[in-house]
């Protein structure tokens, strides 16, 4: 038998439930390849300084010769999170004024994150000085994620906002306004999570070439569904 209005309303709600955890469970993996991303930078950095700069004195030498360490650990399965985020704190904590001590307050944001310590990851995150055309977005982003399971919305949102305009790129712009207007969505503010799904069809996918039809299609469908429960 056919549903009437009043049955359809009512499914609303359930639906949108279900999509969002689904999309959830996308993004959570996605966020593992963009963290993922993030250190294959970082190592690459670490390298170029330490041939063209942690060379050029004593303390930039001792610092990239403490960080390696560490940096083996972060790679090794089975490692636990808190652990290996001691190990850069140590590295901070002598070298902090240096480029790999600069490095080392990354990988302790990005470990303690994977440790759950979702806040102190936020203040670590902010202490580092990324650098290029890539990293100060990723950190935006990885902070936008600390905030976000930290309950705080606002901050969130805004954070994934400025990464998506500081990457300017099809591919990670939309991750992260993707993730702002889900989260939005999640707290009830529909009309603001319109304003961000227009903004990355009108801005990002708007005349992309055929690679993005499948971002454009979810994308569209993540602006109906925002429509429909305003």
């Amino acid at each position: 038998m056919a549903k009437n209005e009043n049955d359809i309303e009512k499914d609303i709600p359930e639906v949108l439930e279900d999509s969002l955890n689904r999309t959830e469970i996308l993004l959570e993996e996605n966020k593992k390849v963009i963290i993922n991303v993030v250190v294959g930078i970082v190592a690459l950095v670490a390298v170029f300084f330490g041939y063209e700069n942690f060379i050029s004195g004593p303390a930039e030498k001792a610092a990239l010769e403490e960080i390696w360490p560490a940096q083996q650990l972060f790679e090794q399965e089975g490692m636990k999170p808190d652990s290996v985020a001691d190990e850069f704190q140590l590295v901070i904590d002598e070298y902090g004024s240096t480029n790999a001590g600069n490095v080392a307050q990354l990988y302790l944001g990005i470990s303690l994150m994977k440790g759950g310590n979702f806040e102190k990851a936020q203040y670590a995150l902010e202490e580092f000085s990324p650098s290029g055309l890539l990293l100060p977005g990723l950190r935006l982003g990885l902070i936008g994620d600390c905030q976000s399971e930290q309950g705080d919305i606002d901050d969130a949102v805004s954070s994934y906002s400025e990464a998506a305009e500081l990457l300017n790129s099809k591919s990670g712009s939309i991750y992260f306004l993707k993730k702002a207007g889900i989260l939005l969505e999640q707290n009830g503010q529909s009309i603001d999570a319109i304003e961000i799904y227009e903004t990355a069809l009108n801005k990002y996918l708007k005349g992309a070439d055929r690679t993005y039809d499948n971002s454009r299609i979810e994308m569209e469908k993540y602006l109906a569904r925002a429509n429909s429960s305003k």
